[in-house]
């Protein structure tokens, strides 16, 4: 039985295309960088993976293109995606229009809020410091936080931890598979928005949203 209104202590939120319009840049990002490395996929591939583009990914992206690559040298990838990410779009990343809106409502019902995202602590603090809010977020989860990542349970497992929460109390808020699935590995109920992939990519999740104004309107009107 999932988490219900009545039941509900605190909302983990995925950052990158959940709160933040931010996943085009991801996307353009690990694509300039694969292609200097003469790696060429998709952009539904990346919107597929996102937050998942973990080091067994890598590795076969690699290996289908017959380049060798060690574990060293995907820790440089990891850094070259966050600097190009860094150096060319950041400027260009926005909250979504309801994001503080949505967080002022869940604060005003007493709720717990958490970040569990992919992205590195130093671009988190970058994208969020014009709006001086990252301290209401109860909880912080990051890349810099975990070995393993999405779509490994690990990243909500630590936030739970952090919480001293239990999953029966606690809603995720995702819209790619890999946070679906980790979410789900964590034993929290996930509801999705498809602010990034269509509905049928998100049917792992418990509920299904087509943006993130339709979800606030579900819990605010």
């Amino acid at each position: 039985m999932g988490v219900t209104n009545n039941s509900l202590k605190a909302i983990l939120f995925d950052m990158d295309g959940v709160l933040v319009d931010s996943m085009s840049y991801h996307m353009q990002s690990w694509k300039q960088l694969l292609e200097n490395k003469g790696i060429y996929i998709t952009e539904q591939f990346i919107y597929e993976h996102e937050g998942a583009m973990g080091v067994d990914i890598i590795q076969n992206l690699f290996q289908k293109t017959g380049l060798p690559v060690d574990e060293e040298q995907i820790m440089e990838i990891y850094d070259q995606q966050n600097r190009i990410f860094r150096e060319d779009y950041l400027d260009k990343v926005r909250l979504y229009p309801e994001t503080l809106t949505l967080i002022d409502g869940f604060q005003e019902r007493g709720l717990r809020l958490g970040l569990v995202t992919s992205s590195r602590m130093n671009l988190v603090e970058q994208i969020w410091e014009d709006h001086h809010c990252l301290n209401r977020f109860d909880t912080i989860v990051t890349a810099d936080d975990v070995t393993r990542f999405k779509p490994n349970p690990d990243p909500y497992l630590k936030a739970l931890e952090k919480l001293n929460q239990e999953p029966e109390g606690c809603l995720v808020v995702e819209n790619a598979p890999a946070g679906i699935q980790s979410a789900k590995a964590a034993g929290l109920t996930c509801y999705a928005v498809a602010s990034t992939l269509p509905p049928p990519y998100l049917q792992a999740s418990d509920r299904i949203f087509p943006s993130l104004k339709a979800l606030a309107d579900h819990f605010f009107l």
